[in-house]
């Protein structure tokens, strides 16, 4: 239901509960019940046992009671069930809230966060290296939060925080210089280039002193070396033309490119910012932030005075947030780097910035291919970000060879089904947990998948293309257990983009778009559309075909993924 539907329910129902349960406290404990047959909406009232000295049922039966005695309008009626209290909306009530809501042209969208500015990192590739399935990950994941902030009104900056400093640049000139003959740099220079980075770890192996030489050049590099820096900005040159290709192939965009160089400028400030709140302490050569027994020292310089990455994200992070003046600021990063951000954040407490708190690392999990170990780019182990989205166009487009042969632009439906299949079935996931990767499941057309959602919009069109009535409001209550569980779940998908995007997981929205699409097909299967000879049912049924599409295809959009006319 839309929030300000819950928040009229949690208001006319307030003065039943203590003054502590103030409406905005209701509305935020009501919950959509596990089972449709316990009805529409949800309160429990387990927080309210001790207050009361009574048994979370008793309680809720109790207070369904009196919500039944207040006669509201719009409820059918009011059950208590264990701890909840379950409330079933009118049909006519729900209708009229529907047609409100689809309305607009943006549906669902909301203005919590107007007047706010986020930034979020995403995608962020090393250079000279593939975007590999960890790229994937940050990248849709990102890509999705920065979509769901936006819908909650939010001035959003995607911040492309490209790895373009450290002292692997260092190394990678030196073996440019050493070994650059033996590759093909004018026809390949982006696998050239990776292949370089990857010989000199093997290098090293047989000559350590090669470490010595590539931190002498990044050394070199740092303090302004005019020809390593010319080799420096070609190498970012050809990685950004590889990754670019890529970034569009997903759909993705970035507003603003800062690479770890931009803060090359701002580290001294940083140090010195430092020493003078006497935060910095000398370890073996370095210098270190303490902080607590459970954490090992934020390390700010080496030995040697080079910076670190703890050193370029504390300037990245005032960069953020005084510099551009935003109030959220995320890190759409792996979780083994969840202790990384943990130093950053607490050494930015610690320099007296309250705004630290609004600095979050959106960690997720990996991806685990069976008879695939972990992936390493010194080793050339890695499974390439594009070598997956191809593989299930491959499979998509075999699919639709075989279900539908006669159908036009196979390739570029097999794309777009193919891309969002695996965009999909990372989103489905809890970003928290690895992902074990199943080819069969991705791609599969009718179980939990993006597929499976896609053809529900194709399905959609199709219906509306064989019918030429004018579909403009719902003419006949629609009455069947079908419409009504179909309706209602669409009128939660206000309240699933505010949930997904206060929790930074994108998961809700998908499982959303599943339910949707289940209810849809349920709706299809039980309630003629069509055929059906009362001409006021059969427009108003269609315009819930009309709606559902639309919150099927903008659902879709806000995850990134593509909707096809066929399929």
């Amino acid at each position: 239901m839309i929030y300000k539907n819950r928040l009229k329910l949690a208001t006319d129902v307030s003065s039943l509960f203590p003054e502590s349960w103030t409406p905005e406290l209701i509305a935020g404990f009501l919950e959509k019940p596990k089972q449709k047959k316990l009805g529409h909406i949800s309160l429990p009232v387990f927080r309210l046992s001790k207050e009361l000295k009574k048994a979370p049922p008793l309680i809720a039966s109790e207070k369904a009671a009196e919500i039944e005695n207040l006669k509201l309008s719009y409820v059918e009626k009011a059950e208590a069930a264990s701890g909840f209290i379950n409330l079933f909306w009118k049909t006519d009530f729900l209708l009229e809230t529907l047609q409100e809501v689809v309305e607009p042209e943006k549906i669902g969208y909301s203005k919590t966060g107007a007047g706010k500015k986020l930034i979020i990192d995403y995608s962020s590739p090393n250079v000279a290296k593939p975007m590999h399935v960890g790229h994937l990950r940050a990248t849709i994941i990102g890509q999705a939060l920065r979509n769901l902030a936006e819908t909650q009104g939010y001035e959003v900056i995607g911040l492309n925080h490209l790895g373009d400093w450290g002292v692997q640049f260092g190394k990678l000139a030196w073996s440019y210089n050493k070994f650059k003959d033996d590759y093909d740099f004018e026809n390949s220079p982006f696998q050239s280039l990776y292949d370089l980075y990857v010989r000199f770890h093997k290098e090293v192996e047989e000559h350590p002193e090669y470490e010595a030489e590539g931190a002498k050049a990044f050394k070199a590099l740092e303090d302004g070396d005019e020809e390593l820096l010319k080799l420096w900005k070609m190498f970012i040159d050809i990685s950004m033309e590889q990754y670019k290709k890529t970034w569009a192939r997903l759909g993705v965009e970035h507003d603003l490119v800062r690479g770890e160089s931009f803060y090359s400028d701002r580290l001294d400030a940083v140090v010195k910012s430092l020493k003078e709140k006497n935060l910095l302490v000398q370890s073996e050569g370095a210098w270190v932030v303490e902080l607590d027994e459970k954490r090992p020292p934020c390390l700010i310089t080496k030995s040697d005075g080079a910076s670190l990455y703890a050193t370029r994200d504390i300037a990245s992070a005032l960069y953020r947030m005084e510099d551009l003046g935003c109030d959220l600021n995320l890190y759409v990063v792996g979780n083994e780097q969840k202790l990384h951000f943990s130093q950053v954040f607490s050494v930015l407490e610690k320099m007296g910035y309250e705004w630290a708190k609004n600095c979050h690392h959106i960690g997720f999990g990996l991806y685990r291919f069976k008879n695939v170990g972990k992936m390493s780019s010194r080793k050339g182990q890695v499974i390439k970000l594009d070598d997956v989205l191809n593989k299930a166009v491959e499979m998509v487009a075999k699919r639709i060879k075989e279900k539908n042969p006669l159908i036009k632009n196979k390739d570029e439906i097999a794309e777009t089904v193919g891309v969002g299949a695996v965009v999909f079935n990372d989103l489905l996931n809890d970003r928290v947990k690895d992902v074990e990767f199943d080819w069969k499941k991705v791609t599969d057309f009718e179980g939990d998948s993006g597929p499976y959602v896609q053809y529900g919009v194709v399905r959609c069109k199709s219906i509306l293309k064989k019918s030429t009535e004018v579909k403009t409001e719902f003419l006949k209550a629609l009455e069947h257990e079908s419409e009504i569980t179909l309706i209602n779940l669409l009128l939660e998908y206000e309240h699933t983009l505010k949930v997904s995007f206060e929790s930074f997981k994108p998961n809700y929205l998908a499982t959303y778009l599943l339910d949707i699409t289940k209810a849809f097909s349920a709706f299809y299967n039980n309630c003629p559309i069509l055929s059906v000879d009362d001409e006021d049912l059969k427009k108003s049924r269609l315009k819930l075909v009309e709606v559902t599409l639309k919150f099927l295809e903008q659902g879709l959009g806000v995850l990134n993924i593509k909707a096809p006319d066929e399929m």
